[in-house]
């Protein structure tokens, strides 16, 4: 009779220690799928390495490119995902409005800089010969349409989701570059001068000025 007692009460204590986690268990709050994605989205970000470079500078809203002499668009601006910006031997930062305008002042002053982009989906300065470059439809400041990204994750991303943008190198881009101002100089055309093709995109009521003076 003992051990039956001692059996029962022990099935008892089960049952109640049982119960007790199914009561916790109801009690903890439900995390929707939503809710999941962003919280991972959050801490991937997180983990990314985001430190920029404290040499560089922002355009203000006066900041020409030192390249056409056209405006070169702040942060804030839709077009500013396009800003590039140079970092010279002596230390002084250039900036231009679109990576075909940096390139070509390196070819125009026979230099070598340090070149920074922004990444499409932060706005952050990064080098550009680390950059995933994503060849686009969007129009910027002279009309090259690449956009850069510091992750290859994001950079697959956007072109799953923007049908018609490809991913290009770096070489290539500087490569079209060289290869449009050594067509400008064989037609005798001035190579500082651009081409319609490359004609500025800008916002009504904007008032730019070209390096030739037009």
């Amino acid at each position: 009779m003992y051990v039956f007692k001692k059996i029962l009460l022990a099935g008892i204590i089960t049952m109640l220690l049982s119960a007790c986690n199914q009561t916790e268990e109801k009690n903890e709050p439900t995390v929707s799928n939503e809710e999941s994605a962003q919280q991972q989205e959050v801490e991937q970000i997180a983990e990314k390495d985001w430190t920029q470079d404290a040499r560089l500078q922002e355009p203000t809203e006066d900041t020409v490119c030192a390249m056409c002499n056209m405006k070169v668009y702040t942060k804030d601006h839709e077009m500013g995902v396009f800003s590039a910006q140079a970092i010279k031997e002596d230390g002084s930062i250039a900036f231009y409005d679109d990576i075909g305008c940096l390139l070509n002042a390196e070819f125009a002053n026979v230099e070598v800089n340090e070149k920074f982009v922004r990444d499409y989906k932060t706005l952050n300065w990064f080098n550009v010969e680390q950059a995933y470059i994503v060849k686009t439809k969007l129009k910027s400041p002279m009309n090259w349409g690449y956009i850069f990204f510091k992750y290859e994750d994001d950079a697959k991303t956007y072109m799953d989701e923007n049908e018609g943008s490809e991913l290009t190198s770096y070489t290539k881009v500087r490569q079209q570059a060289l290869e449009r101002r050594k067509a400008k100089m064989k037609a005798g055309e001035n190579i500082d001068k651009h081409d319609p093709e490359d004609g500025h995109v800008h916002h009504e009521g904007e008032e730019l000025k070209h390096n030739d003076g037009e």
